[in-house]
Protein backbone atom coordinates (compact mmCIF):
# COMPACT_ATOMS: atom_id res chain seq x y z
CA UNK A 1 0.00 0.00 0.00
CA UNK A 2 1.25 3.37 -0.90
CA UNK A 3 1.32 6.27 1.42
CA UNK A 4 -1.53 7.93 -0.40
CA UNK A 5 -3.78 4.99 0.17
CA UNK A 6 -2.78 4.94 3.80
CA UNK A 7 -3.65 8.61 4.12
CA UNK A 8 -7.06 7.99 2.51
CA UNK A 9 -7.66 5.06 4.87
CA UNK A 10 -6.78 7.18 7.88
CA UNK A 11 -9.08 9.94 6.70
CA UNK A 12 -11.84 7.45 6.17
CA UNK A 13 -11.36 5.99 9.66
CA UNK A 14 -11.33 9.42 11.18
CA UNK A 15 -14.51 10.34 9.33
CA UNK A 16 -16.17 7.13 10.49
CA UNK A 17 -15.10 7.80 14.06
CA UNK A 18 -16.41 11.34 13.84
CA UNK A 19 -19.66 10.03 12.39
CA UNK A 20 -20.01 7.54 15.22
CA UNK A 21 -19.25 10.22 17.76
CA UNK A 22 -21.87 12.46 16.24
CA UNK A 23 -24.38 9.65 16.19
CA UNK A 24 -23.68 8.86 19.83
CA UNK A 25 -23.97 12.49 20.79
CA UNK A 26 -27.24 12.83 18.87
CA UNK A 27 -28.64 9.68 20.56
CA UNK A 28 -27.77 11.02 23.97
CA UNK A 29 -29.44 14.29 23.19
CA UNK A 30 -32.50 12.50 21.89
CA UNK A 31 -32.63 10.36 25.04
CA UNK A 32 -32.26 13.42 27.21
CA UNK A 33 -34.92 15.22 25.28
CA UNK A 34 -37.23 12.18 25.54
CA UNK A 35 -36.63 11.91 29.26
CA UNK A 36 -37.31 15.59 29.69
CA UNK A 37 -40.50 15.23 27.67
CA UNK A 38 -41.59 12.30 29.83
CA UNK A 39 -40.96 14.29 32.99
CA UNK A 40 -42.85 17.27 31.61
CA UNK A 41 -45.75 15.01 30.58
CA UNK A 42 -45.83 13.43 34.06
CA UNK A 43 -45.84 16.89 35.64
CA UNK A 44 -48.67 17.98 33.38
CA UNK A 45 -50.69 14.83 34.20
CA UNK A 46 -50.09 15.33 37.89
CA UNK A 47 -51.13 18.97 37.69
CA UNK A 48 -54.25 17.98 35.74
CA UNK A 49 -55.11 15.30 38.34
CA UNK A 50 -54.63 17.81 41.14
CA UNK A 51 -56.81 20.31 39.32
CA UNK A 52 -59.51 17.68 38.73
CA UNK A 53 -59.41 16.62 42.37
CA UNK A 54 -59.64 20.22 43.51
CA UNK A 55 -62.56 20.78 41.13
CA UNK A 56 -64.37 17.70 42.50
CA UNK A 57 -63.78 18.90 46.05
CA UNK A 58 -65.16 22.33 45.16
CA UNK A 59 -68.19 20.72 43.48
CA UNK A 60 -68.85 18.55 46.53
CA UNK A 61 -68.56 21.49 48.90
CA UNK A 62 -70.84 23.55 46.64
CA UNK A 63 -73.39 20.70 46.49
CA UNK A 64 -73.17 20.28 50.25
CA UNK A 65 -73.77 23.98 50.83
CA UNK A 66 -76.63 23.90 48.32
CA UNK A 67 -78.21 20.88 50.07
CA UNK A 68 -77.79 22.56 53.45
CA UNK A 69 -79.47 25.74 52.23
CA UNK A 70 -82.26 23.66 50.67
CA UNK A 71 -82.78 21.68 53.88
CA UNK A 72 -82.87 24.86 55.95
CA UNK A 73 -85.35 26.43 53.56
CA UNK A 74 -87.53 23.31 53.59
CA UNK A 75 -87.50 23.27 57.40
CA UNK A 76 -88.34 26.95 57.48
CA UNK A 77 -91.14 26.67 54.92
CA UNK A 78 -92.42 23.45 56.53
CA UNK A 79 -92.51 25.12 59.94
CA UNK A 80 -94.26 28.13 58.42
CA UNK A 81 -96.82 25.92 56.64
CA UNK A 82 -97.55 23.93 59.78
CA UNK A 83 -97.78 27.04 61.97
CA UNK A 84 -99.73 29.40 59.75
CA UNK A 85 -102.39 29.91 62.40
CA UNK A 86 -99.77 30.38 65.11
CA UNK A 87 -97.99 33.01 63.04
CA UNK A 88 -101.17 34.94 62.40
CA UNK A 89 -102.31 34.78 66.02
CA UNK A 90 -98.93 35.75 67.46
CA UNK A 91 -98.77 38.55 64.89
CA UNK A 92 -102.06 39.88 66.25
CA UNK A 93 -100.71 39.50 69.78
CA UNK A 94 -97.52 41.41 68.93
CA UNK A 95 -99.45 44.28 67.35
CA UNK A 96 -101.85 44.36 70.29
CA UNK A 97 -99.00 44.52 72.80
CA UNK A 98 -97.09 47.13 70.76
CA UNK A 99 -100.16 49.39 70.72
CA UNK A 100 -101.35 48.89 74.30
CA UNK A 101 -98.07 48.76 76.25
CA UNK A 102 -96.79 52.31 75.45
CA UNK A 103 -100.21 53.77 76.16
CA UNK A 104 -100.36 51.98 79.52
CA UNK A 105 -96.82 53.05 80.31
CA UNK A 106 -97.63 56.72 79.78
CA UNK A 107 -100.92 56.35 81.64
CA UNK A 108 -99.12 54.76 84.58
CA UNK A 109 -96.64 57.66 84.77
CA UNK A 110 -99.52 60.14 84.78
CA UNK A 111 -101.43 58.24 87.47
CA UNK A 112 -98.50 57.57 89.81
CA UNK A 113 -96.72 60.86 89.08
CA UNK A 114 -93.50 58.86 88.90
CA UNK A 115 -91.41 57.06 86.26
CA UNK A 116 -92.18 53.85 88.15
CA UNK A 117 -95.69 54.06 86.76
CA UNK A 118 -94.22 53.08 83.41
CA UNK A 119 -94.15 49.47 84.68
CA UNK A 120 -97.96 49.34 84.62
CA UNK A 121 -98.01 47.24 81.39
CA UNK A 122 -96.10 44.52 83.23
CA UNK A 123 -99.26 43.99 85.30
CA UNK A 124 -102.00 44.68 82.80
CA UNK A 125 -100.51 43.26 79.59
CA UNK A 126 -97.83 40.77 80.64
CA UNK A 127 -99.97 39.49 83.51
CA UNK A 128 -102.63 38.00 81.24
CA UNK A 129 -99.98 36.76 78.80
CA UNK A 130 -98.14 34.95 81.60
CA UNK A 131 -101.28 32.96 82.43
CA UNK A 132 -102.04 32.41 78.72
CA UNK A 133 -98.59 30.88 78.12
CA UNK A 134 -99.00 28.85 81.34
CA UNK A 135 -102.19 27.32 79.91
CA UNK A 136 -100.43 26.34 76.69
CA UNK A 137 -97.33 24.90 78.42
CA UNK A 138 -99.43 22.94 80.90
CA UNK A 139 -101.52 21.35 78.15
CA UNK A 140 -98.40 20.37 76.21
CA UNK A 141 -96.30 18.97 79.07
CA UNK A 142 -99.08 17.63 81.33
CA UNK A 143 -102.26 17.00 79.31
CA UNK A 144 -104.03 15.38 82.28
CA UNK A 145 -103.42 18.35 84.53
CA UNK A 146 -106.41 20.72 84.99
CA UNK A 147 -105.83 24.27 83.73
CA UNK A 148 -108.94 26.01 85.02
CA UNK A 149 -106.82 28.03 87.49
CA UNK A 150 -104.60 29.35 84.71
CA UNK A 151 -107.65 30.12 82.56
CA UNK A 152 -109.23 32.01 85.44
CA UNK A 153 -106.02 34.05 85.73
CA UNK A 154 -106.16 34.81 82.00
CA UNK A 155 -109.70 36.15 82.19
CA UNK A 156 -109.13 38.04 85.46
CA UNK A 157 -106.04 39.83 84.17
CA UNK A 158 -107.67 40.26 80.75
CA UNK A 159 -110.64 41.97 82.37
CA UNK A 160 -108.23 44.14 84.37
CA UNK A 161 -106.37 45.12 81.18
CA UNK A 162 -109.61 45.87 79.32
CA UNK A 163 -110.98 48.06 82.10
CA UNK A 164 -107.67 49.88 82.61
CA UNK A 165 -107.31 50.69 78.92
CA UNK A 166 -110.98 51.63 78.69
CA UNK A 167 -110.63 54.04 81.62
CA UNK A 168 -107.55 55.52 79.96
CA UNK A 169 -109.43 56.14 76.73
CA UNK A 170 -112.62 57.39 78.40
CA UNK A 171 -111.29 60.94 78.43
CA UNK A 172 -111.40 60.88 74.62
CA UNK A 173 -114.89 59.44 74.42
CA UNK A 174 -116.74 56.14 74.49
CA UNK A 175 -115.45 54.99 71.12
CA UNK A 176 -111.82 55.56 72.14
CA UNK A 177 -112.37 53.70 75.43
CA UNK A 178 -113.92 50.73 73.60
CA UNK A 179 -111.18 50.60 70.97
CA UNK A 180 -108.34 50.78 73.49
CA UNK A 181 -109.94 48.10 75.65
CA UNK A 182 -110.52 45.76 72.71
CA UNK A 183 -106.99 46.25 71.36
CA UNK A 184 -105.44 45.43 74.73
CA UNK A 185 -107.15 42.01 74.97
CA UNK A 186 -107.47 41.10 71.28
CA UNK A 187 -104.20 39.18 71.18
CA UNK A 188 -104.77 37.08 74.29
CA UNK A 189 -108.38 36.30 73.34
CA UNK A 190 -107.28 35.10 69.91
CA UNK A 191 -104.49 33.07 71.53
CA UNK A 192 -106.85 31.33 73.93
CA UNK A 193 -109.40 30.53 71.25
CA UNK A 194 -107.09 29.33 68.46
CA UNK A 195 -103.88 28.03 70.11
CA UNK A 196 -104.39 27.29 73.80
CA UNK A 197 -107.75 25.60 73.08
CA UNK A 198 -107.50 24.13 69.57
CA UNK A 199 -110.74 22.82 68.05
CA UNK A 200 -111.33 19.07 68.21
CA UNK A 201 -113.16 16.82 65.82
CA UNK A 202 -116.38 15.02 66.69
CA UNK A 203 -114.54 11.71 66.98
CA UNK A 204 -111.99 13.24 69.35
CA UNK A 205 -114.71 14.73 71.55
CA UNK A 206 -116.54 11.39 71.64
CA UNK A 207 -113.32 9.55 72.52
CA UNK A 208 -112.53 12.05 75.29
CA UNK A 209 -116.03 11.69 76.74
CA UNK A 210 -115.76 7.91 76.63
CA UNK A 211 -112.35 7.99 78.29
CA UNK A 212 -113.65 10.33 81.01
CA UNK A 213 -116.68 8.12 81.66
CA UNK A 214 -114.46 5.02 81.75
CA UNK A 215 -112.08 6.66 84.21
CA UNK A 216 -114.96 7.84 86.42
CA UNK A 217 -116.55 4.38 86.52
CA UNK A 218 -113.21 2.71 87.18
CA UNK A 219 -112.57 5.12 90.04
CA UNK A 220 -116.04 4.48 91.45
CA UNK A 221 -115.49 0.71 91.23
CA UNK A 222 -112.13 1.04 92.98
CA UNK A 223 -113.70 3.11 95.78
CA UNK A 224 -116.56 0.64 96.17
CA UNK A 225 -114.11 -2.28 96.22
CA UNK A 226 -112.05 -0.49 98.86
CA UNK A 227 -115.18 0.11 100.91
CA UNK A 228 -116.19 -3.55 100.67
CA UNK A 229 -112.67 -4.90 101.26
CA UNK A 230 -112.04 -7.01 104.33
CA UNK A 231 -109.02 -6.55 106.58
CA UNK A 232 -106.77 -9.50 107.32
CA UNK A 233 -104.71 -9.00 110.48
CA UNK A 234 -101.79 -11.22 111.37
CA UNK A 235 -100.50 -12.12 114.81
CA UNK A 236 -98.28 -9.04 114.94
CA UNK A 237 -101.14 -6.65 114.26
CA UNK A 238 -100.26 -5.88 110.65
CA UNK A 239 -103.36 -5.33 108.51
CA UNK A 240 -103.75 -6.26 104.85
CA UNK A 241 -106.81 -5.67 102.71
CA UNK A 242 -108.34 -8.59 100.84
CA UNK A 243 -110.69 -8.28 97.88
CA UNK A 244 -113.21 -10.67 96.35
CA UNK A 245 -112.50 -10.98 92.61
CA UNK A 246 -115.35 -11.26 90.15
CA UNK A 247 -117.66 -9.29 87.88
CA UNK A 248 -119.76 -6.61 89.56
CA UNK A 249 -122.16 -3.82 88.72
CA UNK A 250 -121.08 -0.47 90.10
CA UNK A 251 -123.71 1.41 92.08
CA UNK A 252 -122.02 4.79 92.30
CA UNK A 253 -124.72 6.48 94.37
CA UNK A 254 -124.77 3.77 97.03
CA UNK A 255 -121.06 3.04 96.53
CA UNK A 256 -121.43 -0.70 96.45
CA UNK A 257 -120.74 -3.55 94.06
CA UNK A 258 -123.50 -5.93 92.93
CA UNK A 259 -122.38 -9.32 91.54
CA UNK A 260 -123.66 -9.84 88.01
CA UNK A 261 -123.84 -12.79 85.64
CA UNK A 262 -123.58 -12.71 81.84
CA UNK A 263 -126.70 -11.70 79.90
CA UNK A 264 -128.83 -14.79 79.49
CA UNK A 265 -130.69 -13.54 76.40
CA UNK A 266 -127.59 -13.11 74.29
CA UNK A 267 -127.40 -15.97 71.82
CA UNK A 268 -123.86 -17.16 71.39
CA UNK A 269 -121.74 -20.29 71.34
CA UNK A 270 -122.48 -22.58 74.28
CA UNK A 271 -119.88 -22.88 76.98
CA UNK A 272 -118.40 -26.12 78.29
CA UNK A 273 -121.15 -26.51 80.91
CA UNK A 274 -123.88 -26.15 78.27
CA UNK A 275 -122.23 -28.66 75.95
CA UNK A 276 -121.71 -31.25 78.68
CA UNK A 277 -125.25 -30.79 80.01
CA UNK A 278 -126.74 -31.12 76.52
CA UNK A 279 -124.71 -34.25 75.92
CA UNK A 280 -125.82 -35.86 79.19
CA UNK A 281 -129.47 -34.95 78.74
CA UNK A 282 -129.56 -35.74 75.04
CA UNK A 283 -127.97 -39.17 75.44
CA UNK A 284 -131.08 -40.45 77.27
CA UNK A 285 -133.21 -39.72 74.18
CA UNK A 286 -130.85 -40.65 71.38
CA UNK A 287 -129.42 -43.94 72.70
CA UNK A 288 -131.31 -46.85 71.04
CA UNK A 289 -132.68 -49.74 73.01
CA UNK A 290 -129.90 -52.38 73.02
CA UNK A 291 -132.43 -55.20 72.98
CA UNK A 292 -135.72 -55.38 71.09
CA UNK A 293 -138.89 -55.35 73.14
CA UNK A 294 -141.36 -58.16 73.42
CA UNK A 295 -143.44 -56.79 70.56
CA UNK A 296 -141.20 -58.25 67.88
CA UNK A 297 -138.59 -55.56 67.55
CA UNK A 298 -140.65 -52.57 68.76
CA UNK A 299 -138.69 -50.49 71.31
CA UNK A 300 -140.18 -50.14 74.74
CA UNK A 301 -140.58 -46.91 76.66
CA UNK A 302 -137.31 -46.21 78.48
CA UNK A 303 -139.19 -44.40 81.21
CA UNK A 304 -138.96 -40.81 82.39
CA UNK A 305 -135.66 -39.06 81.65
CA UNK A 306 -133.27 -38.52 84.54
CA UNK A 307 -133.67 -35.37 86.57
CA UNK A 308 -130.33 -33.49 86.52
CA UNK A 309 -131.15 -31.81 89.82
CA UNK A 310 -131.89 -35.13 91.54
CA UNK A 311 -128.89 -36.85 89.92
CA UNK A 312 -126.53 -34.11 91.08
CA UNK A 313 -125.69 -32.79 87.60
CA UNK A 314 -127.20 -29.37 88.46
CA UNK A 315 -127.13 -28.15 92.06
CA UNK A 316 -130.60 -27.47 93.46
CA UNK A 317 -131.67 -23.84 93.86
CA UNK A 318 -132.64 -23.12 97.45
CA UNK A 319 -135.88 -21.26 98.08
CA UNK A 320 -135.37 -18.90 100.99
CA UNK A 321 -138.38 -16.81 102.04
CA UNK A 322 -137.80 -13.11 102.52
CA UNK A 323 -138.24 -11.69 106.03
CA UNK A 324 -141.77 -10.45 106.57
CA UNK A 325 -143.32 -12.30 103.60
CA UNK A 326 -143.68 -15.89 102.40
CA UNK A 327 -142.12 -16.83 99.09
CA UNK A 328 -144.35 -19.09 97.03
CA UNK A 329 -142.83 -21.91 95.02
CA UNK A 330 -143.67 -21.56 91.38
CA UNK A 331 -145.35 -24.41 89.53
CA UNK A 332 -143.34 -24.85 86.39
CA UNK A 333 -144.82 -26.56 83.38
CA UNK A 334 -143.06 -28.12 80.48
CA UNK A 335 -140.98 -31.17 79.81
CA UNK A 336 -138.78 -32.56 82.51
CA UNK A 337 -135.73 -32.35 80.28
CA UNK A 338 -133.86 -29.03 80.55
CA UNK A 339 -131.45 -27.66 78.05
CA UNK A 340 -128.47 -25.49 78.90
CA UNK A 341 -130.53 -22.33 78.33
CA UNK A 342 -133.19 -23.61 80.72
CA UNK A 343 -130.50 -24.17 83.33
CA UNK A 344 -129.33 -20.61 82.82
CA UNK A 345 -132.89 -19.35 83.22
CA UNK A 346 -133.13 -21.26 86.49
CA UNK A 347 -130.05 -19.38 87.68
CA UNK A 348 -131.63 -16.11 86.55
CA UNK A 349 -134.83 -17.01 88.42
CA UNK A 350 -132.76 -17.65 91.54
CA UNK A 351 -131.16 -14.21 91.22
CA UNK A 352 -134.65 -12.75 90.73
CA UNK A 353 -135.80 -14.39 93.97
CA UNK A 354 -132.77 -13.04 95.81
CA UNK A 355 -133.45 -9.55 94.48
CA UNK A 356 -137.04 -9.76 95.74
CA UNK A 357 -135.80 -10.95 99.14
CA UNK A 358 -133.26 -8.13 99.31
CA UNK A 359 -135.92 -5.57 98.45
CA UNK A 360 -134.26 -4.43 95.22
CA UNK A 361 -137.29 -5.52 93.15
CA UNK A 362 -140.96 -5.23 94.06
CA UNK A 363 -142.88 -7.52 91.66
CA UNK A 364 -146.09 -5.57 92.19
CA UNK A 365 -144.71 -2.21 91.00
CA UNK A 366 -141.51 -3.09 89.16
CA UNK A 367 -141.37 -2.67 85.42
CA UNK A 368 -139.74 -4.94 82.88
CA UNK A 369 -137.06 -2.32 82.23
CA UNK A 370 -136.14 -2.12 85.91
CA UNK A 371 -135.94 -5.90 86.25
CA UNK A 372 -133.75 -6.15 83.15
CA UNK A 373 -131.47 -3.39 84.45
CA UNK A 374 -131.20 -4.87 87.95
CA UNK A 375 -130.55 -8.44 86.81
CA UNK A 376 -128.43 -7.40 83.82
CA UNK A 377 -130.54 -9.47 81.44
CA UNK A 378 -132.71 -8.97 78.36
CA UNK A 379 -136.27 -7.69 78.34
CA UNK A 380 -137.81 -11.02 77.18
CA UNK A 381 -136.33 -12.83 80.17
CA UNK A 382 -137.41 -10.02 82.49
CA UNK A 383 -140.95 -10.14 81.09
CA UNK A 384 -141.11 -13.91 81.58
CA UNK A 385 -139.89 -13.65 85.17
CA UNK A 386 -142.38 -10.90 86.01
CA UNK A 387 -145.27 -12.80 84.39
CA UNK A 388 -144.47 -16.01 86.27
CA UNK A 389 -144.08 -14.14 89.56
CA UNK A 390 -147.41 -12.33 89.19
CA UNK A 391 -149.16 -15.55 88.16
CA UNK A 392 -147.73 -17.24 91.24
CA UNK A 393 -148.82 -14.37 93.50
CA UNK A 394 -152.35 -14.54 92.08
CA UNK A 395 -152.51 -18.28 92.77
Amino acid sequence: MSWQEEIRANRKAKAEAARLDETARTGNEIALMKAAADVARADRDQDAAHAERAREIREKERAKRRAGRKAKWERLTGFARSHVVDGLIYGIALVSFAMAAPAMSGYGEDVYRSPLGGFLPLITELGMWAFAIAVLVSRVKAPDRPVWGFQAGVWVFGTLAFLTNAVHGWSQGFDAALIMGVVSVAGVVAHQLAIATPPRSKAQRAADKLAAARAAKTHAAARAALKAAAAQIDAEGNARLTYAPGTFEVRRFRRRLIPVAPDLDVVGPPDAFDAELARLLGSSHTDPDPEPGPGGGIATDPGPPPDPVRDGTIPPIPDRPAPGRTAKRRVRSGPATKTGRDAHFEALRARFDKAIEAGDIDPETASIYKIAKTLRCGKPAAKRLLTEQRDTDQD
